[in-house]
């Protein structure tokens, strides 16, 4: 594989490094210049998280750096364990299903975003919602997934956000990687707003999310905050984050006080979308 200076973190749970002969079940996401892998025991039991970026100088969707990972990780070995594969991509769009079409939906989705003549559009049922959710991504790291992972499912990232039990009032859910965060807030059961953005600081997310708190007639200081990461390098992301929003937890409602809490909760909470 070409040099990409790729970052790579590793969690394991027990400090065990000898967890992938136990590794039954397996998610991966993959995000702009990363590729997160979670693996689970068959009893569902985290066992290890890994995490690897590469640099800036190369382009968003490396095939190369995510095909030689699929093929030479030993958490990948067995391909068949791949539960799900999930995908984050800012171009994308939530219809209600009162108003939803498929030709219209797409037409919409290419209004709001450049759809390159390379993506491929998926659309996924959001019984909670009651709506449809649309996403583009490119077809080459599509069929890759599809090429290596034939079990897999394939899902946006931001699915577990709008599976999620809320609790009362305004609850806001992070995702944040390396260059992107996915935002999405519902008051009760009802979504208001979605959102996945780049950034280049946590004062940059604070500012998307006062700025629509404050065209939105919402107090900032109201809103219930879960916070998930890809990798203990998110952590200082997290807590400088929590400065802003001192009420911030990690997604699954714990305390954030360790540099992969907010990577173990993503893993959990992904783990339900496929199990």
């Amino acid at each position: 594989m070409v040099n990409y200076n790729t970052n790579e973190q590793v969690y394991n749970a027990k400090g065990d490094k000898s967890v992938a002969s136990r590794v039954a079940v397996v998610i991966c996401v993959l995000v702009q210049r990363g590729l997160y892998i979670a693996g689970f025991s068959a009893s569902n039991e985290l066992l290890t998280i890994q995490y690897t970026g590469y640099n800036k100088n190369k382009p968003v969707w490396e095939i190369d750096f995510f095909e030689h990972i699929f093929n030479t990780d030993p958490i990948l070995a067995k391909k068949e364990q791949v539960a799900g594969v999930f995908i984050s991509s800012d171009k994308n769009l939530v219809v209600p299903n009162d108003l939803y079409s498929e030709d219209n939906a797409v037409t919409w989705l290419s209004r709001i975003h450049f759809i390159e003549t390379n993506d491929i559009i998926y659309t996924y049922p959001l019984a909670n919602e009651q709506a449809t959710y649309l996403l583009a991504a490119p077809v080459s790291i599509t069929e890759l997934v599809k090429i290596n992972f034939q079990h897999a499912e394939i899902l946006p990232l931001s699915i577990y956000q709008f599976r999620s039990r809320h609790t009362s009032g305004y609850h806001m859910q992070l995702c944040i990687s390396s260059e992107q965060v996915c935002i999405t807030l519902h008051n009760d059961s009802q979504l208001l707003w979605h959102r996945v953005s780049g950034y280049t600081s946590a004062e940059e997310i604070a500012y998307i999310i006062n700025n629509y708190c404050l065209e939105n007639n919402i107090d900032p200081a109201q809103l219930n905050m879960a916070c998930n990461g890809m990798s203990a390098s998110d952590f200082d992301r997290i807590n400088e984050l929590s400065q802003y929003f001192p009420g911030l937890k990690a997604g699954d409602g714990s305390d954030i006080s360790m540099i992969w809490d907010g990577a173990i909760s993503l893993a959990q909470q992904l783990l339900t979308c496929v199990s």
